[in-house]
Parts: C-alpha cells; structure tokens; sequence
C-alpha cells in the first residue's frame, strides 16, 4: 500500500480543526499541526490514510480505542482531545500538541545517550505504560517514533489506539497478521499475534538497548530476518556492543527481552522496581533527558504491516552488518564493578567479560583480522562536554559569588571600624 498523503493545508476539518503543515508520516496516518478555532489553541491531528478511514470494521475499532486512549490522563501519555469523521469521509483525531521531536529525533542527534540519561528515559515510558495497563490498554508498538521529547525535557508516549485498532482483525483473518514495528516486536507477536503487557516490557527493554549502544539489537536486514531474530536470538548485554554500560543495565535489558514472556519481567511494576534498583546499584542519578534537535523531522521507522506469520522454519537469514560501526564511536569509560547479582527468577548471572576489550558484535558477527571491532577515537560524547562545561561554569559563577561575598563584608568591616573610630573621637 501507498504511503498516506498528507492533507491539503488550510482546510477545515467539521468546522473546527485548521489543518497546517506535517509533523510526521506513518503508515497508516499522517500527523499535522493545527487550530482548534473554537477553543483557539494549537494541536496535533492525525489523519487517517483513506483505504483505512473507508473501512467502516475499522474505522469502529478506532474510534472505540480512541475512546479508551482519551482517558488515560496522565502527564506522561500524549492527550486525545477530539476524535471526528468529516464530511468528506477523512477520520481523525485531535491530539495534544508537543513542541519538541521524537526520541528518534535525539538518537539521530546524539548517536546513544548516557546511561543515566538512558535510564530516565526508559522509566518515564513504563510509567505512562503502567497507567495504560492499569486500564486495560496495550500499546503494542512501542518504538522512539511513539516517544516525543518536549522541550522543556518532558517525555510522553504517543500513538495508543490506532495501533490497538489494527490489531483487531475480521474473525476469518484472527491469528494471521502482525502488525507494528519490526525491530522491536516481541517474539509472541511475531509468531502467533499475540500481545499484552509483558509485549510492552520487551519492547521497551529493546528502546532502552538502542538508547545505550545506538542501535536495535536485531536491526538490519529484511523485515522477515529482523523478525525471525527476535523469535530465534536472545538480546545480548548492551555493554557487549559498546564500553561504559553498567552491567546492572546490562541484567536490566536482559530481564526486560526474555525471549519466552513467562521468564520476563512480568509487567512495568517489576520493570520500575528492577530500575530503582539499578539507580542505587549503579549509582546513576536522575539525568535530564537530552532535547531535540530543532531542526523538523518526519521520518522513522517503517512499521511492519499487513505481514502474515512467518515460517520461522525456513532456512535462516544471514546476519546483517553491525549498523553500530556507522555510528558515532563511543567515548571509552571505566569498566564498572560486577556487583552482586538480582534476586529473582527474571535475573541471570552473566557471564565473565572477556579479557579483550574489544566489543563483541551484536549477532557475533564474523569480520577480517583487520576491521577494529570498535573504533578508537579521542572524540568525546556530546552529553559529558555539556556536562563537564556546565559544571565548569557554575564553579566559576560560584568563585565568583564567593569573591563579591568577601570584598562585600570585607567593606562593611572598614565602614564599621572608621565609624567605631570616628563615634570614640567624639568629645563626652
């Protein structure tokens, strides 16, 4: 199928809603800026593509999930303000507007985050995730297109609802689709179609793996060989693809990715509590996640749609080149301490670092003698110069102050002394 197009701008949607220019593109919709002329006030609308808005099974589903998304009022999940059907038969809904980009937006700025920053992210998802779940709602396509960052560093996920309503097949066609992204679908949905929550949980364990290294741990490739690797492929330590992951983070993403949902962590709860504790084991403070470029972005990642169930049992797909060696080279760190393991049957021990320092490849790949398996520069990452600069001026503001305090007192001190001075030379 066509990809959408985008809608003529200036139009009117019911009387209401001003269509202005794109935001984003999707495969089944397209995202525009707009007015509410009635309330005055900007916002996002997603159009329908016109083969989905002119299916009347589908366009039911979507506007019950759309329902149901409009309830989840939390400051983490992007609010659902309108839903509506034009005359012209374009479905839509109204969304609120965040000024800022995608997560995609800073991983394409950045590269790869610092884990602290990593971290920040990766709980502020599970939390509006949490809220979802709490009332029923899978989101089944969680991904850095579906996460925007505002610029005051907020984070909010996007997108409930008309992932869910494409989920919901005619009763003939029930178990034959998957539907979502491949590089971060669980491997329940690519074998029988399944999803609930525990889907969720691998999907964000697989966005916290790109946000450290950079890169999906099964990217590349056909959208079939990515699948088939999801079902076939454990998620390897993130730390095995680039230096200076904590392997607290490693056991994280670990626990999160099981490739069977029964041995995962079993919902976002046991995900934010398994975080908390990385925090204290790993010592990583809470750190501001890094802003979007300002620069507009419309591209991303191309959703697996309308794929049938893979036979999984045909011969095997060769590995992809690691897309981590396009990437800006990480700055090398200090190892950090192999402290003592989780508790809990989701945990594993991992096994002993080698000895070399070389970064293993995501798939173990195999390459010539003479390709470096990681390359070495003196190129610091952008996040601790900001850091290191910051703390620089603030030690210098700080100098400052201190020095203005003392010349400050030291004045007041000759003032009072010539002032003593002057009161005892007065006569009696």
């Amino acid at each position: 199928m066509a990809a959408p197009t985008a809608h003529p701008e200036g139009t009117v949607l019911e009387g209401r809603y001003r269509v202005d220019g794109v935001l984003a593109r999707g495969g089944m919709s397209v995202v525009h800026r707009g007015v509410d002329l009635r309330l005055e006030r900007p916002v996002a609308i997603k159009i329908l593509d016109r083969s989905l808005a002119s299916d009347p099974a589908f366009v039911r589903r979507f506007e019950r999930e759309a329902r149901a998304a409009a309830r989840l009022a939390h400051p983490g999940i992007v609010a659902v303000h309108d839903q509506g059907r034009d005359p012209d038969g374009t479905v839509f809904l109204v969304l609120e507007l965040v000024e800022g980009g995608t997560l995609r937006d800073v991983l394409r700025d950045q590269g790869r985050l610092h884990p602290a920053a990593a971290l920040t992210v990766a709980e502020q998802i599970v939390t509006a995730l949490q809220v979802a779940h709490d009332r029923g709602l899978v989101h089944r396509d969680v991904k850095p297109e579906n996460v925007l960052i505002g610029r005051d560093g907020s984070v909010k996920v996007a997108d409930f609802g008309l992932v869910a309503a494409a989920w919901e097949t005619d009763p003939d066609d029930s178990g034959e689709m998957v539907l979502g992204t491949v590089a971060y679908l669980a491997p329940e949905q690519v074998t029988d179609g399944r999803a609930d929550a525990r889907s969720d949980v691998y999907a964000t364990g697989i966005v916290l793996f790109e946000l450290l290294t950079g890169v999906p741990p099964h990217g590349g490739g056909d959208a079939v060989s990515v699948a088939r690797r999801h079902v076939q492929n454990d998620v390897p330590p993130p730390s095995s693809v680039v230096g200076g992951v904590p392997r607290a983070l490693d056991r994280l993403v670990i626990a999160a990715t099981h490739r069977d949902p029964e041995t995962r962590l079993a919902d976002t709860a046991a995900f934010l509590a398994a975080a908390r504790g990385v925090r204290i084991d790993a010592d990583l403070p809470f750190h501001p996640v890094p802003l979007p470029p300002r620069r507009a972005s419309t591209g991303g990642s191309r959703p697996l749609r309308g794929t049938r169930l893979l036979d999984l049992d045909g011969d095997q797909v060769s590995d992809v080149t690691d897309r981590s060696r396009t990437r800006r080279p990480p700055r090398e760190e200090p190892e950090e301490p192999d402290d003592d393991t989780w508790e809990g049957e989701a945990w594993e021990e991992l096994p002993d670092e080698p000895d070399d320092e070389d970064d293993v490849d995501v798939d173990d790949l195999e390459h010539d003698d003479d390709q470096p398996a990681r390359r070495r520069t003196d190129t610091v990452d952008d996040i601790d110069v900001a850091i290191e600069q910051i703390e620089r001026r603030r030690a210098r503001s700080r100098s400052r102050r201190l020095l203005a305090a003392w010349l400050l007192l030291e004045a007041i001190a000759t003032v009072a002394a010539g002032a003593a001075g002057w009161g005892l030379g007065l006569p009696g």
